[in-house]
């Protein structure tokens, strides 16, 4: 009769004892598992991860900002008063302009009499004697160019001005040729010669050093300057 092994035909059957009652024993690891751990300790992880590295960057982000707003700040303050000084330069070129022109628009009814008198001075003959020089004004009706239309005339007071000059000589025929020669001169003066329009001369007899004596009166009318106010 054959022998038979015992232990080939004895089932193996193993069995689990919990001596801990169920708080000793780990959980048997499958893949599902353990991909659903890592998701629940990775995703939060990297979810952290990304916020903080984006609450750094704006934080980055905001102390460029800071820095470049102060420099901002310091360039504003910086030309705040080169703006003021600029400001008050324009004011006060704006009215030493207006001034100007005030004086120009002046000047433009006035006669610069200073370099006139030195031209007759300079053109005055040895053989005569300056006795008198009057400056006269007066205003005369002429027809001027209207100021709202320049291409049609109006009647106005236009203002005239006149030089007189006396001059005498005791020498009648001296005296008349260098008178000839004065008013030549005066037309040809670069300083008088333009503001011409006529002269006129009248003769009279005068005494110079109790001698017998030949005046002579030069009239010079200007021209006209400008249109008088009404």
């Amino acid at each position: 009769m054959p022998i038979v092994n015992r232990r080939s035909s004895i089932a193996h059957t193993r069995y689990a004892i919990d001596l801990l009652r169920g708080e000793g024993v780990p959980i048997r690891s499958r893949p599902g598992g353990i991909a659903f751990a890592c998701l629940v300790v990775v995703v939060p992880f990297l979810a952290a991860s990304g916020t903080l590295s984006f609450y750094l960057d704006c934080q980055v982000v905001i102390a460029i900002q800071r820095q470049q707003i102060s420099k901002l700040a310091a360039a504003i303050d910086a030309l705040s008063g080169a703006v003021q000084k600029k400001e008050s330069m324009e004011t006060e070129k704006d009215e030493a302009n207006r001034v100007l022109s005030d004086v120009k628009t002046a000047l433009a009814g006035r006669t610069q009499w200073s370099p006139i008198l030195a031209s007759l001075v300079d053109n005055l003959s040895d053989t005569l004697v300056l006795t008198k020089v009057e400056a006269r004004q007066s205003t005369t009706r002429r027809q001027v160019p209207a100021k709202d239309d320049p291409t049609r005339t109006i009647d106005a007071s236009v203002p005239v001005r006149e030089l007189k000059i006396c001059v005498c000589g005791q020498d009648k025929q001296r005296a008349s040729e260098a008178v000839r020669m004065f008013q030549e001169s005066l037309r040809s003066s670069p300083a008088l010669g333009p503001l011409l329009d006529t002269i006129t001369v009248s003769r009279d007899v005068t005494t110079l050093e109790s001698r017998e004596a030949v005046l002579y009166e030069l009239s010079c009318v200007f021209k006209p300057t400008g249109v008088c106010d009404m």
